[in-house]
């Protein structure tokens, strides 16, 4: 009997070194990409104000704003993928030197990911850019993951990361406004970052109608409309008349209806649209404020496709991750085929802008 005993101890003491081991080994994964040998990106942006939910810049010169986009970098500390990805982001920011780089949502995704998180913040400070990101559905689902709102807190932490957890009263994290001021004082260009969830629960199924069982695609909440368009008037009250654009990850209730009925703009829909399973309104307080340019997102990673919604451009931001299902995994398709790459704005000094896709294989 105490032979049994000590077989099973042993058994016990083996699992628990195994799993210790095991944990210890993935959370030591970080994004296998060589940070110091990234060089500065110089910039001429400098920090006017600081809020809980916005921040207010302005560059130097009265040139064009440059805004580079990236979704679904889905860094998932598998490292050959992760490398690709990563090596491809510091080209796209090296070439194009942009003022703001914006990461679209699931951008650090798998479990045991704090490492992978915080050297992906380090690589964004070392290129010495300013950038901002909202997350996506993926973010704080995996084994030992960061929260959500440990995430905002991760990259929120580190110099040159303008993205703030916003408002504790209302739905999500990471809520917030980036304003961008011209040589005049006044607004150039104002964007608002907002958390449109992963799933809906059984709770938020009720309160918005929702009938469907199962995983049902979460969006931006009623409390995030309501803020929104408070932000809006506080902003206006200070500044006056702006323009204004939004990124979200999960594309809103409208884009798959206004693919087949609206203003086809550009862009292939190569997969349906797996867009919020509700309506808050958001883009009819949009539509109230008058500001909205144009509604950004990510998500669908062979869509990228732009629509005309009541002159409100919804478009999705050029995918940008190697680890996940792509055009190749997915179709097959030859190198040349693949559509991983960025998204470039150029803002006028009137906050019109002209909107360019990257491909990183021509």
């Amino acid at each position: 009997m105490k032979n049994v005993i000590k077989v099973i101890i042993a058994v016990v003491l083996a699992v628990i070194i195994g799993v210790g081991g095991f944990v210890i080994y993935k959370n030591s994964q970080g994004i296998s990409y060589d940070i110091s040998s990234v060089e500065e990106v110089q910039n001429d942006i400098e920090i006017i104000s600081e809020a809980e939910d916005g921040v207010t810049i302005k560059k130097k010169s009265d040139s064009d704003f440059k805004v580079l986009m990236f979704t679904d970098t889905h860094l998932n500390g598998k490292k050959e993928t992760d490398i690709q990805t990563v090596s491809y982001i510091v080209k796209n920011i090296t070439e194009q030197k942009p003022d703001l780089v914006i990461f679209g949502g699931d951008n650090v995704s798998s479990g045991f990911n704090k490492k992978r998180n915080n050297e992906f913040a380090q690589l964004m400070k070392k290129l010495g850019v300013y950038w901002a990101a909202v997350l996506g559905n993926h973010e704080g689902d995996g084994l030992f993951a960061v929260s959500r709102e440990e995430n905002v807190e991760i990259f929120s932490s580190y110099d040159y990361c303008l993205m703030r957890n916003g408002a504790k009263d209302i739905d999500g994290n990471g809520n917030y406004t980036i304003n961008i001021l011209g040589n005049d004082n006044k607004i150039r260009q104002v964007f608002f970052f907002m958390d449109s969830g992963s799933y809906m629960t059984d709770e938020s199924k009720k309160e918005y109608g929702v009938t469907k069982d199962g995983e049902v695609y979460d969006g931006v909440k009623t409390s995030q409309v309501e803020w929104y368009k408070s932000k809006h008037d506080s902003l206006t009250a200070e500044y006056g008349e702006f323009k204004s654009v939004t990124v979200v990850h999960i594309p809103p209730y409208q884009a798959e209806k206004e693919y087949s009925e609206g203003d086809f703009l550009y862009g292939e829909k190569r997969e349906g649209v797996c867009e919020s399973g509700f309506d808050s309104g958001l883009l009819d307080a949009m539509i109230e404020k008058g500001s909205a340019q144009a509604v950004y997102f990510g998500h669908d990673h062979v869509n990228n496709f732009g629509v005309m919604y009541k002159n409100i451009l919804l478009s999705y931001i050029q995918p940008s991750g190697y680890g996940v299902y792509n055009m190749q995994s997915k179709f097959d398709a030859p190198e040349n085929e693949w559509i991983q790459g960025a998204t470039l704005i150029n803002i006028k000094a009137d906050g019109t802008f002209t909107a360019e896709r990257i491909y990183n294989h021509s």
